[in-house]
C-alpha cells in the first residue's frame, strides 16, 4: 500500500479541491491510501473527504509567511511514511516543496497546475521560486491543453515532466434528482420562470459584474427571467449593489454555497459561465453532465470542452451583447437549448468522466513508484 499526501490551501468547495475528493472517492484502495493536508484550517469537504475515504490534517496556517508549517508538514511525511507528495496550485506546490526539501523523507512529487500560469496574480516570492521548485516535480499534471502550454512556455525545460489530465466528474451523481420545481424550491428560486445560473467564487476572475451585465440586457427582452447565482466571496456586497442599481434585486437571487451543486444545476434553464480566465472549469462540466445547455465565455481550456453552436456557445470575454444574446437565444428556443443540453451530457460522457481521470492520475503515481 503507498501513501499519497495531498496537500492545497483549504478545503472548502473549489474545483481541486472535489477533484481531491473524488481521487479518494474513486482510487484503487488496494494500491493507494489518500491523506490529504488542508495548509490552513477546515472546509466544508472536511466531511466528505474523510468519507470518501481518505484522512484530512489541518495545519491552521492563519499568515501570510507563517514558516512552522514546513516543518510541520516535513514531520507528516516522516510520521506517515508517506511514499509521494501531490501538491496543488500555487500555495500547495510552493509550501509542499519546502517541506520536501527540509524532510528526511525524500519523495516524488507530482503537482498539479488546475489554472494558467498568470504571474501577476502570484505572491512575489511564488513568482520567483516557481521555477527552480517545478523543476524538484517528477511529473506536472495540467487540467486542459490551454494550461499546458502556458506552463510549457514558462518552463520550456520542464516540458518532457508535463501531463495534460482533463478535469472529469461523476456523471453517475446527476441521475435521480429532484424535479425542476423542487429544486428550485430548495434555492427559494421562482418555480415557473426562465432560470439563468451560475456557479462560482464571488472574485474578478469569475466576472460575474458582466454576466449581471449580460443578464440586464436580456431581462429587457424576457422581463419573466430570473438570474440566480450560487456562490460566496468577497465580491458578494458590490454585485448585490451592482443589481440594485440596475433595479434588478428582485430578479437575481445570491445563493450561498451549498452541498448539492447537482440540484442547484437542476433548477436551471440555462448555465452561464462569464470568466475572465479558466483552467478547465469543473462547474461547466457539471454543468454538462446534468444536461443544462450552456453559454459560456472562450477562455483557457473552455473551447477544449465546448464545440460552439453544437454542445454549447462560447463568446469572447468582455462581450455582455453577445453574452446576452446567446442567453436569450437559448430561452427563447426551449426545444433546441434541450438537444444542446443533451449533446454536452453525452460530450462529458465520452470524455470527461471522472473515472478516467482517476485511473490517469493513479497510472502516474504507478509509473513514478514503480518506475
Amino acid at each position: 500500500m503507498r501513501r499519497i499526501l495531498h496537500i492545497i490551501y483549504s478545503l472548502y468547495r473549489g474545483g481541486a479541491e472535489r477533484l481531491i475528493e473524488t481521487q479518494a472517492l474513486l482510487g484503487d484502495r488496494e494500491r493507494f491510501e489518500y491523506i490529504v493536508c488542508s495548509l490552513t484550517g477546515g472546509g466544508d469537504l472536511v466531511p466528505h473527504i474523510e468519507s470518501a475515504g481518505a484522512r484530512v490534517v489541518l495545519m491552521g496556517k492563519r499568515r501570510r509567511g507563517d514558516l512552522t508549517i514546513i516543518p510541520g508538514i516535513a514531520r507528516i511525511m516522516e510520521r506517515e511514511k508517506i511514499d509521494l507528495l501531490h501538491l496543488h496550485n500555487e500555495s500547495g506546490a510552493f509550501w509542499g516543496t519546502l517541506a520536501a526539501i527540509c524532510s528526511r523523507r525524500r519523495v516524488p512529487i507530482v503537482r498539479t497546475e488546475h489554472r494558467p500560469w498568470i504571474p501577476r496574480e502570484l505572491p512575489l516570492i511564488y513568482r520567483s521560486l516557481h521555477r527552480s521548485l517545478a523543476g524538484r516535480s517528477s511529473r506536472i499534471i495540467c487540467v486542459s491543453g490551454y494550461v499546458r502550454s502556458s506552463h510549457e512556455k514558462h518552463e520550456p525545460e520542464l516540458a518532457g515532466r508535463f501531463e495534460t489530465i482533463p478535469n472529469g466528474v461523476r456523471i453517475e451523481a446527476f441521475d435521480d434528482l429532484p424535479g425542476k420545481r423542487e429544486a428550485r424550491a430548495m434555492f427559494k428560486l421562482p418555480p415557473d420562470t426562465p432560470i439563468v445560473g451560475t456557479i462560482g467564487r464571488l472574485v474578478p476572475v469569475k466576472n460575474q459584474r458582466l454576466l449581471i451585465e449580460a443578464f440586464s440586457m436580456v431581462h429587457s427582452e424576457r422581463p419573466d427571467a430570473h438570474l440566480a447565482i450560487l456562490g460566496e466571496g468577497p465580491l458578494a456586497g458590490a454585485l448585490a449593489a451592482q443589481a440594485a442599481d440596475l433595479n434588478l434585486s428582485n430578479e437575481i437571487s445570491f445563493v450561498r454555497s451549498t452541498p448539492s451543486a447537482e440540484a442547484f444545476l437542476r433548477s436551471l434553464d440555462v448555465f452561464a459561465l462569464s470568466s475572465d480566465s479558466e483552467g478547465m472549469p469543473l462547474t461547466l462540466l457539471e454543468a454538462m453532465a446534468a444536461g443544462v445547455p450552456v453559454a459560456a465565455t472562450g477562455v483557457g481550456g473552455i473551447p477544449e470542452v465546448i464545440e460552439n453552436g453544437d454542445d454549447g456557445y462560447l463568446v469572447p470575454p468582455a462581450s455582455p451583447k453577445l453574452l446576452a444574446r446567446v442567453i436569450s437565444s437559448l430561452l427563447s428556443h426551449p426545444g433546441d437549448a434541450l438537444e444542446m443540453g443533451s449533446r454536452g451530457r453525452e460530450k462529458v460522457e465520452r470524455c470527461f468522466s471522472a473515472e478516467r481521470a482517476v485511473r490517469d492520475t493513479e497510472r502516474i503515481y504507478r509509473e513514478i513508484l514503480d518506475g
